[in-house]
C-alpha cells in the first residue's frame, strides 16, 4: 500500500474521531422522518410519529402542525407552547429522531463502504468520506491512489434515491475536489455536503511499459514524477533508454504523444513508455 495512501487513511479516521460532537437538537426534520415525542409525567402522550409527506406531524390535543424545516429543538419548543398552559401546567418535551429518512448522501466509488448515508448534521467532504470507511486500498482490491472526488450536486427540489454518476451528468451540476487540500483546511475543496449530493471517489492509475523491470498498472499519487512512475515498476532495464522516454496521454478524446524529462510530472490514464536503447 502506498504510504501516502497509508497517511491519508489515517487523517480521515482521525479527523473522523476529533468531529465535534453534533447535537441531535439541531437537525431539520423533513418527510418521512421518524421522531419519538416524549412529554414528562405524561407517559400516555409518549408516541412515534413519521412526518408526513406533506411535512406535518399530528399529536394529541394540538391536531397537525408543520415539522418540516423545524429544528428537533424548535419543534420541543412549538409543542411545549402548544400544550400549556390550556392542557398541561408548566409542560416539559423531549424529541428523538429515531429513523433519519429526509435527508441523505451518497458515496460511491473507490471507498471501503459505498452506500447512502444519513445527512443528520451539517458535514463536509472529509468527514463525509470517512463515514464510508476511508478510500479503498490494497492491490487486492483493485488498488488505490485517488486524492481528488467528484461531488454530484443535487437540483434544489428534485430528491434523489439512488447516487448519480459524474459520468451522467452535466458539468455544471458537479465539482472536482482535491482531498489533500480539503484535509489541509481548504474550505474550496473541503466544501459543505447537501441532501442529495453524491461523492464519487474515483480510482486513479497510470500505466508503464516497455523497458522496465515490472511494466502494468500502478495507483497515481498527487505529484508522481516520470523516474517516480518508473521506480514503481521495478526501474529500468538494462536495454532501457531513460532519456527518450515518452508518455501518451488523453485529452479531449484524442491520443497525444508527448517528450519528457523525468522529473516531469505525470497525470492520471498516463501511460509512461520506455524505448529500448539503439545501442
Amino acid at each position: 500500500m502506498p504510504k501516502k495512501i497509508m497517511a491519508l487513511g489515517l487523517i480521515l479516521l482521525l479527523f473522523h474521531l476529533a468531529a465535534p460532537v453534533w447535537a441531535q437538537e439541531d437537525y431539520r426534520l423533513g418527510p418521512e422522518d421518524e421522531i419519538e415525542i416524549r412529554v414528562w409525567n405524561h407517559d400516555d402522550l409518549t408516541r412515534k410519529v413519521r412526518v408526513g409527506l406533506n411535512g406535518t406531524i399530528s399529536f394529541p390535543f394540538i391536531g397537525e402542525i408543520k415539522a418540516q424545516g423545524m429544528t428537533v429543538l424548535d419543534l420541543q419548543r412549538e409543542l411545549e407552547r402548544r400544550l400549556g398552559p390550556q392542557y398541561i401546567i408548566d409542560p416539559h418535551v423531549s424529541i428523538t429522531v429515531a429513523e433519519y429518512k429526509s435527508q441523505k448522501f451518497f458515496v460511491v466509488g473507490n471507498v471501503a463502504k459505498p452506500g447512502t448515508y444519513p445527512l443528520t448534521k451539517p458535514i463536509r467532504v472529509v468527514e463525509a468520506i470517512s463515514l464510508a470507511g476511508g478510500m479503498e486500498s490494497g492491490a487486492g482490491k483493485g488498488g488505490t491512489g485517488s486524492a481528488i472526488a467528484v461531488i454530484v450536486r443535487a437540483k434544489p427540489g428534485i430528491k434523489r434515491d439512488q447516487p448519480s454518476l459524474p459520468d451522467q451528468t452535466p458539468a455544471g451540476d458537479k465539482v472536482t475536489v482535491s482531498l489533500s487540500a480539503a484535509m489541509a483546511g481548504d474550505p474550496r475543496h473541503n466544501v459543505e455536503i447537501k441532501n442529495g449530493d453524491t461523492i464519487y471517489v474515483p480510482a486513479l492509475f497510470y500505466y508503464v511499459q516497455g523497458q522496465v523491470k515490472n511494466a502494468g498498472r500502478y495507483p497515481y499519487e498527487e505529484n508522481m514524477t516520470v523516474l517516480m512512475a518508473v521506480t514503481t515498476a521495478g526501474g529500468f532495464t538494462d536495454k532501457a533508454s531513460p532519456k527518450r522516454t515518452y508518455i501518451t496521454r488523453e485529452k479531449n478524446g484524442t491520443k497525444e504523444q508527448l517528450k519528457v524529462k523525468l522529473e516531469d510530472p505525470i497525470q492520471p490514464g498516463d501511460v509512461v513508455t520506455v524505448p529500448e536503447s539503439w545501442f
